[in-house]
């Protein structure tokens, strides 16, 4: 294998600082693996989390001056603005899912962009080659190859099917290194020892760059708990994918992969796999051995799509993963917790969980007397959990409650559920229905996350105001004893009323008092 370090083209990057890991560098990451930071569950809203990690407690970034940073993809863009906040200005060379970096050609100005930032961030190990770090402008430009942090090389062979062909080759050098945490946090620890040499004499800047680094390893921390967690009570997940890109990702938490090694192959080098190949893949994806497929939308041929069908004839997850950071994605770390997350599925209260666990259920598990706590929330019974939430997510206690004011808002303030029928109370007004079951529905939400929405139907003569239509969201997926619910009625169809996302009037059980209902709020985030 040739050191591409060691190449004469190599050799004339002698004027950029190339950023290695020592056990120094290592260091300035503050954190380990090991050590397990508590945050607060996700919202029980039934569209999924609406709190997030605020970066820097809230303290304005202060800088003298602004590092430039040229990243060639924005996987690793993502990271680097991150970690440097507003005291660096990112650019990356690739920054959309729609542009494939297989036989990506730099453009003289993409040439001169890299060309002329302080710091020069490439993924290396063969996979963008065309970003030409041989024409520094200063002396003191830093390159940070993460292929080199993680000790890859790429060789001869890799850089020429890179350069000339423009596909998925790689030989045996998987070079997706941002879906490896092991990489990103090397990567996360050299972009912040590279931030503190260029800011220095500036005080402010190092001071911001040392809160942002506190901040992301402490993300990385709960990244690594969560998935050390799910690996403890769940065990491995079984996984076949249509590309092999995010194997590092689903090797570091523990996934097991089953996808055919001649499929796998084929896919790697740009061929068609044999009908043999492709109906053994296509079997194992409907068969016990796969949980779940990963899918990759940017690469989404024929025999991918044959695969992905499979999953859906057969009802297994499927998880896209694309190569790119998709563009509403803020962060690298995010995307990656956001993948862990899909794949363990073990998280089923803020929606994450396997296809093939959801189960029929019946009105019986909604049965009882029930209680709006919109009025609760109207008369400041409440207050305590918005104050709780806004402690832990972005937004203020009076947002939180403007925003629960429209998820919450009905004019039914009693439901009572037996076996077959439902009454809607209105002050001293009750109008009754009977109702029929007609499925589920599984809806995806832009967080990533997902739901599942029991779906029932009135039957017979349906009096004014008893809704045609009824659905159940309680963060349940099987048969079980509701605790609480969010319900959705409607006067048309269950297609119309899945649309209804903003207002979904939630229910306790009518035995709780004010103060149980807020304490049972609290205790679920």
């Amino acid at each position: 294998m040739t050191d591409p370090n060691t190449t004469p083209k190599a050799m004339s990057r002698a004027r950029a600082t190339i950023i290695t890991v020592t056990a120094a560098a290592i260091a300035i990451a503050l954190i380990v693996g090991s050590v397990i930071f508590w945050r607060s569950k996700e919202s029980s809203a039934p569209e999924g989390n609406t709190t997030a990690a605020n970066a820097v407690n809230g303290i304005k970034d202060s800088c003298e001056d602004v590092i430039t940073v040229t990243a060639s993809v924005n996987q690793w863009g993502s990271l680097a603005k991150e970690l440097g906040g507003d005291c660096v200005a990112v650019t990356s060379i690739i920054n959309s899912t729609s542009a494939d970096p297989h036989g990506y050609e730099a453009s003289p100005s993409d040439l001169s962009t890299i060309a002329q930032a302080d710091i020069v961030l490439i993924n290396g190990a063969g996979y963008d080659g065309w970003a030409d770090t041989t024409h520094a402008t200063s002396a003191t430009q830093t390159v940070i190859d993460v292929g080199t942090l993680m000790g890859i090389t790429a060789t001869e062979e890799e850089h020429d099917h890179e350069e000339s062909e423009g596909h998925h080759h790689h030989g045996d050098v998987n070079p997706h290194l941002w879906f490896s945490p092991d990489a990103v946090l090397k990567t996360a620890s050299a972009l912040t020892a590279a931030y503190t040499t260029h800011a220095d004499g500036n005080p402010n800047a190092q001071a911001t760059v040392q809160r942002h680094s506190n901040a992301w390893n402490s993300d990385y921390a709960d990244f690594v708990a969560m998935v050390n967690t799910a690996r403890k009570e769940q065990g491995a997940r079984n996984y076949a994918a249509t590309e092999s890109i995010a194997d590092l990702l689903m090797t570091y938490i523990g996934a097991v992969n089953n996808t055919p090694e001649t499929y796998t192959s084929a896919a790697a080098n740009d061929a068609e796999p044999s009908a043999s190949d492709l109906k053994s893949a296509i079997d194992i994806v409907a068969g016990p051995t796969v949980d779940v497929l990963i899918v990759n939308p940017q690469e989404l041929d024929g025999f991918a799509e044959q695969l992905q069908a499979s999953a859906k004839k057969s009802s297994k997850t499927i998880v896209s993963v694309s190569e790119q950071l998709p563009e509403q994605t803020p962060t690298l770390l995010g995307w990656l917790s956001l993948i862990a997350k899909q794949t363990l599925a073990n998280d089923t209260y803020n929606g994450f969980f396997l296809t093939q666990d959801v189960k029929d259920r019946s009105l019986q598990d909604y049965a009882g007397e029930w209680q709006s706590v919109y009025p609760l929330l109207q008369d400041g019974s409440l207050k305590e959990v918005m104050e709780a939430k806004a402690a832990s997510g972005t937004m203020s206690a009076e947002e939180y409650t403007r925003y629960y004011d429209v998820g919450y808002k009905t004019d039914v303030s009693t439901i009572t559920i037996g076996s077959d029928t439902m009454s809607f109370s209105r002050g001293d007004d009750t109008v009754s229905a009977k109702y029929r079951y007609d499925g589920f529905h599984i809806l995806d939400y832009a967080k990533g996350n997902r739901g599942v929405r029991y779906l029932f139907t009135a039957v017979g003569e349906v009096p004014d105001g008893a809704p045609q239509v009824v659905q159940f969201s309680d963060h349940g997926i099987a048969s079980e004893k509701s605790a609480h619910f969010h319900i959705f009625m409607g006067e048309n169809s269950h297609t119309q009323t899945l649309k209804e996302m903003d207002n979904w009037p939630t229910y306790y059980p009518s035995s709780l008092s004010k103060e149980a209902v807020a304490k049972e709020m609290l205790a679920h985030g």
